[in-house]
């Protein structure tokens, strides 16, 4: 059903009431008691999809589905709008193309990217479903980074990973694209909203019950689905999150829309339009029917290949603009719009990923010593802060505005304390080291050993935790809370038997750190000064450190 821009941002309202993308309340109930999964050929809405089957585990797999028309056009930035129906069976047994994005300095991709993969064990009958949304900071990634065969035979669900809109055909906050007091330019959400209506709509055909819907995401993904829990609009369409390495960030629209005329600027400038790109960008930010017929007539190309290198700034890629539309304009301080049960999980050592290689601190002027230690610095201070913010911080933040409990889990594996430290190029408990052990596939198999036998023993036991969770809404150790503010942590040695998981004080204040931060001197002061300057600065994580140090805003 395709529906205006007013219409669309409205149905969250009915979803509340069970009308999600205008399906009756009966129907969605009607997916719980279908009949057993049986075969790779399934109906939808818009038409039959033939999957295939994977190698492991025997389960069934449908790769490409649509649940969008193609953003393109006359539908860039615009609401997500129903595909064109097909009679014949819809080919999906390979990996759809992934979003329009910066590939190396290249545009890669297609925009035609509203496309769902869908993993099911043949036989499934009213199982919980989880709609993945993936990471890459909202500019970059694909539904096939987190494969879901494991999930799906080892936790007894329906797993579904969705394709989105990225970078600035995703977020776009410049006023000509926002005409009317419905508008947004959270387009990467609305696409979100879509999936999860396709959802409630169709995967009864997929053995998923549409009443259990887990949204979960890692990364950028991990902080969409907590915006979510804060969104109006999206109420009704789940009822239990998963965010991995996902904390709570908004933007200013105002200050975004600056930010983003002035990566515009220089097109506006190639194009002739004007001589200099202070007057380019003055020219962007106004809403004038001349700014928006620019926009549309671009190369899609050329668009995606701006504000490539976001490194968890949201200075460098605005986006989740609290615009009062989709996002609450005070953000997570009002009570939450979605209270339901939520677990955040974070890996001890996360900033290793984002930390500068050596190279670059010496570019900065450090011997190849200094560039060592300031570099283990910066991840050993940049991962505390982080850690924090993705679990502890954002439980409280949450648990002030929700009723509904909230789990923080700590992977410890990997880290400095770890009993399997992983010490090749400092990477610890690495960003992604969740996915690794919910799809059993390691991306980082060059420098990171995952093979043995404690690390595979606790991935199943991570498994077993979140399957529990998608089919109750619950687990076996305590919520955290402001008066009791614990968290499981996970770690395993090298055998089998030493996969241990234990509750660990993790208090949401991140003064201690920052306190220990500045009177550890064990680096040069201008190593220490570079960490803090340079590479901590402006990160999402990082607000109470760039207030203690009076680091300047990297915001236009």
């Amino acid at each position: 059903m395709n529906i205006s821009r007013r219409g669309f941002l409205k149905a969250g309202v009915l979803t509340a009431a069970g009308l999600a993308g205008g399906i009756p309340a009966q129907q969605a109930r009607a997916g719980s008691t279908s009949e057993p999964l049986t075969g790779t050929l399934r109906p939808t809405a818009s038409g039959p999809v033939q999957g295939g089957q994977t190698s492991q585990e025997g389960c069934l797999v449908w790769y490409g589905v649509p649940y969008g028309a193609a953003p393109a056009g006359a539908l860039r930035w615009q609401p997500p709008q129903d595909p064109a129906p097909w009679a014949d069976a819809l080919d999906c047994t390979k990996p759809a193309p992934m979003a329009l994005q910066n590939t190396n300095g290249m545009a890669a991709g297609t925009e035609d990217c509203l496309k769902l993969n869908i993993y099911a064990r043949d036989g499934a009958a009213g199982l919980p479903v989880v709609v993945y949304f993936h990471g890459g900071g909202n500019r970059t990634g694909s539904p096939q980074e987190l494969p879901g065969t494991r999930l799906a035979s080892r936790a007894d669900c329906v797993f579904v990973s969705a394709g989105y809109r990225l970078g600035l055909l995703g977020f776009n906050a410049l006023p000509a694209l926002q005409n009317s007091p419905d508008s947004t330019g959270n387009y990467a959400l609305l696409d979100a909203a879509k999936a999860l209506d396709w959802v409630q709509e169709n995967i009864a055909s997929f053995g998923g019950d549409p009443r259990n819907v887990t949204v979960m995401g890692f990364s950028a993904g991990g902080r969409d689905v907590l915006a979510m829990l804060s969104s109006p609009y999206f109420a009704g369409r789940f009822q239990r999150a998963i965010s991995l390495s996902g904390g709570l960030t908004t933007a200013d629209p105002g200050a975004s829309a600056r930010q983003t005329a002035a990566a515009f600027a220089p097109l506006a400038v190639e194009d002739g339009l004007f001589a200099d790109q202070n007057s380019a960008a003055q020219w962007l930010l106004t809403s004038g029917e001349d700014v928006t017929r620019w926009l549309y007539d671009l190369d899609p190309a050329r668009v995606c290949l701006l504000m490539a290198d976001g490194g968890i700034r949201m200075s460098s890629f605005p986006h989740l603009f609290a615009d009062g539309v989709v996002l609450p304009e005070n953000g997570f301080e009002a009570p939450l719009a979605n209270p339901v049960p939520l677990l955040l999980v974070t890996g001890v050592t996360e900033f290793s990923l984002f930390n500068p290689l050596e190279v670059q601190y010496q570019s900065n002027g450090l011997d190849a010593g200094g560039a060592a230690s300031a570099r283990a610095f910066a991840t050993r201070y940049g991962s505390e802060l982080y850690r924090i913010f993705n679990g502890a911080a954002s439980a409280a933040a949450l648990s002030a505005g929700s009723a509904a409990p909230v789990w923080v889990c700590e992977i410890a594996y990997g880290g400095r304390n770890s009993a399997s430290p992983i010490r090749a190029m400092g990477l610890g408990s690495f960003h992604g080291i969740s996915l690794s052990m919910l799809s059993g596939e390691n991306a980082l198999s060059g420098v990171a050993n995952l093979s043995c036998d404690g690390f595979a023993a606790l991935s199943d036991l991570f498994v077993e935790k979140v399957g529990s969770f998608l089919h109750s809404g619950s687990l076996d150790w305590q919520p955290w809370t402001a008066a009791s503010p614990k968290a499981l942590v996970l770690d395993a040695g090298a055998a089998a038997d030493s996969a241990s998981a234990f509750l660990q004080e993790a208090p949401a204040d991140d003064t201690p750190v920052l306190d220990q931060l500045e009177a550890d001197n064990s680096v040069p002061s201008a190593a220490k000064d570079l960490v803090i300057r340079q590479v901590l600065n402006g990160r999402i994580f990082s607000a109470h450190l760039d207030q203690r140090f009076h680091n300047p805003t990297l915001w236009v």
